[in-house]
């Protein structure tokens, strides 16, 4: 069968919200004898873990002492995509009837670092139901915002996949410094007091792949626990 080429006439960008994440360790875990056989299974089991961020009640991996307060996020990615070794999740302001709230930037950056904090819960679920030695022991997360344009084919008018600065971005931010594990761009825009109150700081990333200088925002006690000679030749 023949695919037909993607559509160069109406492709328009869109502002999005990207966030790219990774299974630390997949490459090994995918190595094993009959993998194929849970594979599935275990997938199934870390994307029910960043789905549970839209359900009434709170997710199983949460701390205890945070369920009681929990509330969901209002709103599902428009596009999600399994990228091979983690995920690629987009919300996209033009599929609402308004811009993406800083409210919803705040409660979904919130709740992916909640869930790369708690991820041996994820991982104790899994080795109830795949019994192989090597499971992905953490998940890193890459977020951004941007520009995002759909790719359609023949006459349709959804798009099948998307490209965009901000997805390839959101990638490299994933796997700039594995020892952190989670870097948002300042392209999403965070209230002062919120990072604060997070304990995050905003500082730059000077040797990203690719790309020029790029402000971020990184957990503070992760960025403090890198050893100082990583820290100086990664941030600035």
């Amino acid at each position: 069968m023949i695919i037909g080429p993607f559509n160069t006439k109406g492709v328009t960008g869109t502002e999005a919200i990207v966030v790219f994440f990774d299974l630390e360790g997949f490459s090994s875990f995918f190595m094993q004898p009959d993998v194929h056989r849970y594979a599935i299974d275990y997938l199934n089991i870390v994307f029910e873990a960043v789905d549970l961020a839209f359900c009434e009640e709170p997710p199983y991996w949460l701390p205890k002492e945070s369920q009681a307060g929990w509330r969901p996020i209002s709103c599902r990615p428009d596009y999600v995509k399994f990228t091979g070794d983690g995920g690629l999740l987009i919300w996209i302001a033009a599929m609402h009837t308004e811009p993406i709230p800083l409210a919803f930037k705040l409660k979904l950056t919130g709740f992916l670092w909640a869930l790369k904090s708690s991820f041996d819960e994820v991982t104790k679920k899994a080795q109830n139901v795949v019994p192989l030695a090597k499971l992905p022991k953490r998940i890193r997360f890459g977020l951004t915002g941007g520009t995002v344009y759909g790719l359609t084919r023949g006459l349709s008018n959804v798009p099948e996949d998307y490209i965009g600065f901000c997805i390839n971005l959101a990638a490299r931010l994933q796997d700039y410094c594995r020892e952190i594990g989670f870097i948002v761009s300042a392209r999403i825009v965070m209230d002062e007091f919120i990072i604060k109150k997070l304990n995050w700081i905003k500082t730059t990333a000077i040797d990203l792949k690719g790309f020029e200088k790029e402000i971020v925002y990184v957990d503070k006690l992760d960025f403090d626990a890198l050893p100082e000679d990583k820290r100086k030749s990664l941030f600035a």
